[in-house]
């Protein structure tokens, strides 16, 4: 069971995000920054709000929010080059894993040089720390505020393909509960179900070790409980409490033990028919854990039912049945015919095929060729 455990980012936790940033700020002796969000913390006021309070205390601040919610590299090419016009030194990521991730790939860029596609496609490799990033999550979700992964999608290439160094893990993860009281419930329940997945797919595949077991597991239980709570009242602090947790130990044991199935199917699937992450994961939570179940261990098997309310003994199809009726209550679909929008026409062999490609699918318990993608999907809009 071999495993290498490295988290350089620095959580800072239930602190006041604004208060937070300005000392983090401080001992960076940054005074220049790049302010990365999307249009629709933009048009809540959130990021004026902290733009003000940096620039009432002194430091120069460029917002930067035109990121989407499956952000492209044309983003991160024009926050790269307002980062270099106004000679940035430390940038912050405030937002879901889209306005972290475009945050992360231009703090890389500004050190290492080039485009993105010289990483995503080209082989480059990066050598240098990426400038400091503060990552802000508004969500309780993608974990990327602890992660070493930034998943852009280059327009010219669609096909989802991360990139990932060491050297590109925030400086430090800023997370205050706060900023999660105003999210809908069905943005919860989505981004929930995506730390969900990163801690079920990290406990069931080939790379799960004890360490990261200890998070999943955490992850999961929690979940389980707060998730519902939090979807059914937003106001309850406790639960956007501990739903950013488990979102922080879902995303840690994602970037040291790797996905498998569900996101490697969702990759493909999002960007043909443009979901939400988590809700694409979510829906195809059932098929994939039912294609799994014959290579998850039984003692993990065992587990997973006693964190699920499941008696000992109770078989694979129960559990499938008891998570699928889990997304349900949380208001989100299990089937694409759900989705209210045509699915004729949709090239399904080649979300398939391109399922395989997903490095993530090398983490997944059992093979899977491209015929049982199709299968998969098959069942999904069935």
């Amino acid at each position: 069971m071999p495993f290498t455990y490295h988290l350089p980012t620095k959580i800072i936790f239930g602190q006041p995000a604004l208060e937070a940033v300005k000392t983090e700020l401080a001992q960076l002796q940054a005074e220049r920054v790049l302010f990365v969000s999307d249009p629709g913390l933009a048009q809540l006021g959130l990021v004026a709000q902290f733009t003000a309070g940096l620039s009432e205390a002194g430091y120069a601040v460029t917002p930067f929010t035109e990121v989407s919610s499956n952000p492209t590299t044309t983003e991160v090419a024009a926050g790269l080059a307002l980062a270099r016009e106004q000679g940035t030194q430390a940038l912050i990521g405030l937002g879901g894993g889209s306005a972290i991730d475009v945050a992360k790939g231009i703090a890389m860029l500004m050190t290492n040089g080039g485009d993105y596609a010289d990483y995503q496609w080209g082989g480059k490799a990066i050598t240098e720390r990426s400038l400091p990033l503060l990552a802000i999550p508004t969500t309780a979700g993608t974990g990327s505020e602890v992660s070493r992964v930034a998943v852009i999608v280059d327009p010219a290439n669609p096909f989802k393909k991360g990139v990932l160094s060491p050297l590109m893990f925030p400086h430090a993860a800023i997370v205050d509960p706060e900023l999660t009281r105003s999210l809908p419930p069905r943005l919860t329940a989505a981004t929930g179900m995506d730390a969900f997945i990163h801690a079920l797919e990290c406990y069931i595949g080939r790379r799960a070790n004890p360490y990261t077991d200890q998070f999943c597991l955490a992850a999961l239980e929690t979940i389980w409980t707060a998730l519902p709570q939090a979807v059914n009242d937003g106001n309850d602090m406790a639960a956007r409490q501990a739903m950013l947790l488990a979102a922080l130990w879902g995303g840690t044991a994602m970037d040291h033990a790797g996905l498998g199935l569900i996101h490697a199917l969702s990759g493909p699937l999002t960007g043909h028919l443009h979901l939400h992450h988590g809700l694409a994961n979510a829906l195809i939570l059932p098929y994939a854990l039912r294609f799994n179940l014959p290579a998850i261990p039984p003692e993990r098997r065992t587990r997973l039912n006693r964190i699920f309310d499941l008696p000992r003994e109770a078989g694979g199809e129960r559990l499938v049945e008891t998570l699928t009726q889990f997304v349900r209550r949380l208001g989100l679909p299990t089937h694409l015919r759900e989705l209210n929008q045509p699915l004729e026409g949709v090239d399904w062999a080649a979300i398939a095929a391109d399922t395989t490609r997903m490095m993530l699918l090398q983490n997944n318990p059992r093979p899977v060729s491209a015929a049982e993608g199709e299968t998969l999907l098959t069942q999904m809009r069935q």
